[in-house]
């Protein structure tokens, strides 16, 4: 079964030097740097590379040359993003510009005060609608399946700026638990990936990209369990300094005793999302940070 394992690229050391040469050189040479960094990817990282070339030439069909060039691309994408994310984060938003659609959507979750259940991708930089909820006067919890070194944690938040965005990290003692039930019990705003599952996760095999692949079902499940509407979101990066996000209207997800039909009306909901992910994706094909056999091989 093509579960994620949670294993994250980087150490501190790393993140140090692009947060300091954010600080005191500015995003340019932060990006300048990242060529190099992004070429030193390409070249050592060869199982990630493998799944993203399986990726652009079997399921966007790409030829060889265009897929060799795109796994470049995507790492220097990815790099763009995380260095985004440390300048936004670190309290440097305002040389970014937004364009939100869907704006509304999350406004009237937090003004009806439902809370409610925000499921994402990796694909773009969804950390950047934390500046969305700001304007919006809410918190936001993201649930983060991630599998970093507690001190690379440690260090993102030492320099966090916006309060308002709270990290919930998987736990292998289910204790995240806790935290995500006291969240949606006081209303508030979680964001959590449905694009990603590990291993003895509750999954649903849909027709995704023009192939089989699972998503976990646990977000619907939780919005189910808790009564909270679902809304469907991605923030994506257009340009060097300029964002674009999109949300869906909230729903939904109905509670049923039957156990069939429940697992029938999580389904639906998981193929919703799986649709809207996909016409976002081929919108967007560079920005999904995808590096494990995400499609069914067999």
């Amino acid at each position: 079964m093509p579960s994620w394992k949670g294993q994250s690229r980087g150490n501190v050391l790393g993140y140090k030097i692009f947060v300091l040469t954010l600080r005191y050189l500015g995003l340019t040479p932060a990006y300048f740097i990242l060529i190099f960094v992004a070429f030193y990817f390409y070249l050592f990282s060869r199982k990630s590379s493998k799944f993203s070339y399986y990726y652009f030439r079997k399921i966007l069909k790409y030829s060889w040359l265009k897929s060799t060039w795109s796994i470049y691309k995507n790492y220097f994408s990815f790099g763009q993003i995380l260095l985004d994310k440390f300048a936004i984060l670190g309290g440097l938003k305002g040389k970014f510009t937004y364009n939100f659609d869907g704006e509304q959507y999350l406004r009237e979750m937090t003004e009806n005060k439902t809370g409610g259940i925000i499921v994402n991708a990796h694909i773009g930089n969804f950390e950047i609608a934390g500046q969305l909820l700001e304007r919006l006067n809410t918190k936001i919890n993201i649930l983060m399946l991630d599998a970093e070194h507690q001190q690379i944690k440690n260090y993102v938040s030492d320099i966090l700026i916006n309060k308002d965005v709270n990290i919930i990290p998987i736990q292998n003692d289910y204790s995240h638990i806790i935290p995500i039930s006291n969240a949606l019990l006081n209303k508030e705003l979680i964001a959590i990936a449905g694009d990603r599952f590990v291993e003895e996760s509750k999954i649903c095999e849909v027709d995704f990209m023009g192939q089989k692949a699972l998503f976990p079902v646990g977000p619907f499940y939780l919005a189910a369990r808790f009564g909270v509407p679902v809304t469907f979101a991605f923030a994506m990066k257009e340009s060097k300094t300029h964002y674009h996000f999109y949300a869906t209207p909230p729903q939904n997800v109905a509670r049923f005793k039957n156990p069939e039909e429940q697992e029938k009306e999580l389904t639906r909901f998981v193929m919703k999302f799986s649709s809207e992910f996909e016409r976002i994706l081929k919108m967007y094909p560079m920005q999904w940070f995808n590096y494990y056999q995400f499609w069914k091989t067999n």
